[in-house]
């Protein structure tokens, strides 16, 4: 056989292969179509995802990217956010869009792998999702693909408290939503700001918006809608107590008239419940029982459970004003019951605290203690639920111009290469006649050799995972452990705090609740230490946050009609629990000692706190304040203050030393060696 026979029978070869490729595909697209039109019938999750990832399966047979990254993209959809495989599904489908070049796509996707990153409280990785689907939407000069990604940005804001961003995002978003004249698009803007002003305290404007969208859908005719929003600018009136109670029962009336024109029996429940917390206030009992009543009336078999438990709660208030425990101590057990079972934190903390206090005065140890004990966990739950962000620029984009910078690095390499490999293909097409046979011998020869050498690795690398997955779960276990002691040890002084504070309640001399205070405020400040170390992975306490929270829980106690700056410079401060402690406590002790003697409400306070550290061996703790200073004629050797007398034994523990300036107030003045410091010395 010649070299032309050769190559022609080569080439039949290969059309035959094209066109029974071709027939194949065709077939395998009418079955993914037919799986389409099943898919959009079925509303069972299981069937949903079977057929999803069939659909899956022909797309890769059939190559075609495009329905491969759309399924992908549906799988991810449909996942649970809060599992790691949707991300995994979301990263498949955007490199099978970047193959593609479909910028709508990729925008629509950086926005949905956004928000699993968010629901995984990874807000640094949603931040940078979300400013690309930004990027992506503007090349497409799609505005309703940016409204969208301005959307969810002003969202991600929020979780880093960054309150003026994410309204300058939300802003940005309601100008573009204008052009629409339905306005069907600047609802959910409309709503995002409502939630975002109330959640923040921004009562004024958070109002507004509810207003724009009470008046949007009195407009439209939409009275069932005008109803919801009613009852939602009630539900803000009665947080914020921010206007008279007149104009909040006038709300009330407007929303119970126009749910009976329509026969909105929950909506008028809900204003029902509105209207008697505002005629409890005016203590107007009779005629709040009356629409207690009335909220009770009509109700659907299915009933939300957390407007039951709001019922509840608010009738329990009711019979608590009454000064009626039985019937209050009623209401609340059934109102804990759906927050518990609903994880509604605040509420759940409101009526276990209530509880607790109903049940000890009816002499009831064992049900006071179970409602205490509940009482200290929701509140520690809810603190480190809504724990304060550091209030700074994010430095994410650096980052993000960074990588920019990076990629168009990379972009401008892959054209290089590209240029290079056309050349290097014309050079291959004019070998190509003389090495194809060659090359398919090659190949079955190295095919055999390759599935040999896949075969070994593949053995070797599941004894490897198997190995690894040993270790690795034996060291999440005690990582865990670790964990829970931290949790527990807290808990315990939690526990004893909250004890020592209902214990006070029987103290009328001042001099003695004021020490049982302090004492309380100790076993806090050690909680608190506790607590950072459950909720971190490192063992090191970030003195930074730490004080920011502690300066705000002896703040709420010693300093609330007193006008005090606080300036705190702890940067990168990170200790082991054998100097926070002891650390902890002294900070403690001298902020405490700032509030109750250095502060004067006529005047502009200070108070400055900073830890730096001074050379290789030794770190420097100074409390400054611009008061009244101490007595110098007190000598810090002698004397008798318990406070005083604690800060120097644990200057003390700590290889440390405590001096005093009486410059312009008192400015307390700590040097310490850290624990390996400490250690090297002993």
């Amino acid at each position: 056989m010649n070299f032309k026979s050769l190559k022609f029978s080569l080439s039949f070869l290969m059309l035959l292969c094209v066109i029974s490729v071709k027939a194949q595909t065709t077939e395998i697209q009418k079955e993914y179509d037919s799986i389409a039109a099943i898919l959009e019938k079925t509303k069972q999750k299981d069937s949903i995802v079977s057929l999803l990832n069939l659909q899956k399966e022909l797309a890769e047979k059939a190559n075609d990217k495009k329905r491969l990254a759309e399924t992908i993209f549906t799988i991810a959809l449909r996942s649970n956010y809060g599992e790691m495989k949707s991300i995994e599904n979301f990263e498949k489908a955007i490199l099978l869009y970047e193959e593609l070049d479909d910028i709508a796509a990729l925008s629509k996707a950086h926005v949905a792998i956004g928000r699993a990153y968010q629901s995984q409280s990874k807000y640094n990785e949603a931040f940078q999702a979300v400013n690309k689907a930004l990027e992506y939407a503007e090349m497409a000069e799609d505005t309703e693909l940016i409204i969208n990604a301005y959307s969810f940005r002003s969202n991600v804001y929020g979780n880093f408290s960054q309150v003026d961003n994410a309204i300058k995002d939300l802003n940005k978003a309601q100008k573009l939503a204008l052009q629409y004249k339905d306005g069907e698009k600047l609802l959910p803007i409309l709503q995002a700001k409502s939630f975002l002003y109330y959640s923040k305290g921004y009562y004024k404007e958070g109002i507004a918006a509810v207003k724009e969208m009470i008046a949007y859908f009195d407009q439209k005719n939409n009275k069932r809608s005008v109803v919801v929003w009613r009852n939602n600018l009630g539900m803000i009136y009665a947080s914020c107590n921010c206007t008279s109670l007149d104009e909040q029962k006038n709300n009330m009336h407007a929303s119970i008239a126009l749910s009976d024109s329509i026969n909105f029996n929950y909506g008028k429940s809900y204003a029902s419940v509105h209207m008697a917390r505002a005629l409890m206030k005016q203590k107007k009992f009779d005629s709040a029982y009356t629409y207690l009543s009335t909220a009770k009336e009509g109700l659907p078999k299915k009933i939300n459970p957390s407007f039951l438990g709001y019922l509840y709660q608010t009738t329990g208030d009711y019979w608590g004003n009454l000064g009626n425990k039985r019937k209050t101590i009623q209401e609340f057990e059934k109102a804990f019951k759906i927050w518990d079972k609903l994880n509604k934190l605040k509420d759940k903390q409101y009526v276990s605290q209530h509880l607790a206090s109903l049940y000890q005065d009816l002499n009831n140890d064992k049900k006071a203690f179970f409602y205490l004990e509940n009482y200290t966990t929701t509140k520690d739950s809810l603190v480190n639920k809504t724990k304060i962000e550091k209030e700074k620029e994010l430095e994410l984009t650096y980052t993000f111009e960074k990588q920019q910078y990076r990629d168009s690095i990379q972009n401008a390499e892959a054209l290089d290469i590209m240029a290079l490999e056309q050349q290097n293909e014309i050079q291959r097409e004019q070998h190509i006649q003389q090495i194809l046979l060659g090359l398919f011998l090659a190949a079955l020869a190295l095919g055999g050799f390759a599935y040999y050498a896949y075969q070994r690795k593949k053995k070797t690398s599941k004894l490897l995972d198997e190995k690894n997955k040993i270790i690795e779960k034996a060291l999440q276990e005690k990582q865990l452990l670790l964990k829970e002691v931290h949790h527990r040890v807290k808990n315990n002084f939690q526990i004893v705090s909250s004890l020592l504070e209902l214990q006070t309640k029987g103290i009328e001399d001042e001099k003695a609740l004021s020490l049982a205070n302090e004492g309380k405020n100790r076993v806090k400040s050690m909680a608190l230490i506790h607590q950072k170390l459950y909720q971190n992975e490192t063992g090191l306490i970030d003195f930074d946050e730490y004080i920011n929270v502690l300066v705000k829980e002896l703040s709420y106690m010693y300093a609330s009609e007193k006008k005090v700056q606080t300036n705190i410079h702890t940067e990168n401060m990170q200790f082991d629990i054998d100097t926070a402690i002891p650390l902890g406590l002294i900070v403690n002790e001298l902020i405490t000692n700032a509030y109750k003697y250095a502060f004067d409400a006529t005047k502009e306070n200070q108070l400055n706190i900073s830890i730096n550290k001074v050379n290789e061996e030794e770190y420097k703790l100074v409390v400054a304040d611009n008061g009244k200073g101490i007595d110098d004629t007190i000598d810090l050797a002698k004397v008798k203050s318990l406070g005083l007398r604690l800060v120097k034994r644990l200057t003390k523990q700590l290889q440390g030393k405590f001096t005093l300036n009486n410059s312009d107030g008192a400015s307390f003045e700590i040097t310490f060696k850290d624990t390996q410091r400490r250690a090297l010395l002993d």
